[in-house]
Formats: structure tokens, sequence, C-alpha cells
């Protein structure tokens, strides 16, 4: 609980940023986005009630569309605070909140022997030196805090299944007690052609809205 506290201390924002600073597209408009709304039905996994969460996605203005590809969950904050990111994910690498600064920041660590021969078996490799490091995004939002993650490091199942690059991230509410998270696939074929989403996900992240009313929605 004190570390939920802690971030609830932080100061809030209305707008929305990305430490560090990202480079979008030439072709990227604020205007070509789908307006995506989330109920209780939608998260794969809803631990506490988000209320519903409006949030912008933005996707190449030659395309009408964003690929239905992320999964969403709604989780406790505590929960996210005290897992980062990286458990389950057999890495020598996690993402933890810094509680000084009420920033997220990556550190790695050493992986046993049984730890590492798991992690050459997931992800087919032959040395952990084949290992990519993680890019970790801080995303703040119109009313929400939280971290985004590039994993270039794919298991070998998903890997058969044509997955590139996964993005994973969690926003925490301000001056709540839910986090909104999700994961997938940022990689994806659009009318037959490989289009990176990587920019326009990350742009759609500061536009997150947590906990709104129903009755605002209708």
């Amino acid at each position: 609980m004190k570390k939920l506290l802690l971030l609830m201390a932080i100061p809030f924002f209305s707008s929305g940023e990305i430490t560090p600073e990202i480079t979008t597209p030439d072709n990227f408009s604020e205007l070509s986005f789908d307006q995506l709304t989330l109920h209780r039905g939608n998260y794969l996994a809803d631990a506490i009630d988000c209320k519903i969460i409006s949030l912008k996605l933005f996707h190449p203005s030659e395309h009408n569309k964003y690929p239905p590809s992320a999964s969403w969950l709604c989780l406790f904050a505590v929960d996210v605070i005290s897992n980062g990111y990286g458990p389950g994910q057999a890495l020598p690498e996690k993402v933890y909140l810094d509680k000084k600064t009420g920033l997220w920041r990556k550190k790695k660590y050493i992986l046993n022997k049984e730890g590492t021969q798991r992690t050459l078996e997931v992800y087919g490799i032959k040395s952990l030196s084949e290992l990519k490091p993680l890019e970790l995004y801080n995303i703040r939002s119109i009313n929400a805090r939280g971290y985004a993650v590039i994993n270039r490091n794919i298991p070998l199942e998903e890997k058969k299944k044509g997955v590139k690059k996964k993005l994973s991230f969690c926003l925490i509410q301000n001056q709540g007690y839910a986090a909104f998270c999700g994961f997938g696939s940022i990689i994806n074929l659009v009318d037959g052609k490989e289009v990176d989403f990587t920019p326009y996900m990350l742009k759609s992240l500061e536009t997150v809205e947590m906990g709104l009313p129903e009755k605002q929605m209708r």
C-alpha cells in the first residue's frame, strides 16, 4: 500500500507525454484514429472495476482501421507496482517503479542455470547474447501514468506464427486503485502490407482516460 500511496502523491497532468520522446512517421496525423471505449466486459481479465476507459487508436492515414490485436486487462495498481514487467518473460531484464522519482526503470539481473536454460528453450536461441534489450517508455496520459515496453524477444512458438515485436503497457489511474494494461503484436499485416504500429500505439496511450462514468459516455 505504501507503494501505491507514493505513486498517488506524484503530480499529475491533463495532457499526455512519452519519455523518452519518440519520432512519429511523416504521415502521422492526429485526425487518423479509431475511438475506442472499453467497458467491463471488454477485458481479458478484470480484477477491479476500471469503469469506462476511452482512448484514440491512431493508425497510418492510408489505412482506415486499427488491427484488433491487443488484449486489455484491468488490474489492481498495487499488483502492477509489485510485479513490474519481466516476471514470466524468461528474460534477464525487468522493469520496475523507482519509488523516489515515480518513473519506471530497467535493470538487469543474473539468471541461474535453470533460468538460463529455460530462456534458451523459450526463445530458441543458443546464447543469452542473442537477446535484444527491452525498450522502455514512461507514459503520461490524460489521467494516468505508467510504462510501455517494446519487446523484440519473441518466444519460438509465437515466432512461428509470424509475431516479430510485441508491446506491453500498464497505466495506473491518478489518485486511483485501478491499472489499465494491455499487450499484443505491434507489427501487423494491413491490406497485405506489413505495418509497424509502434509509434501509433505509443501516441494512443497518451490519450487514455480512465474511470469515466457510464452516463458520461452515453
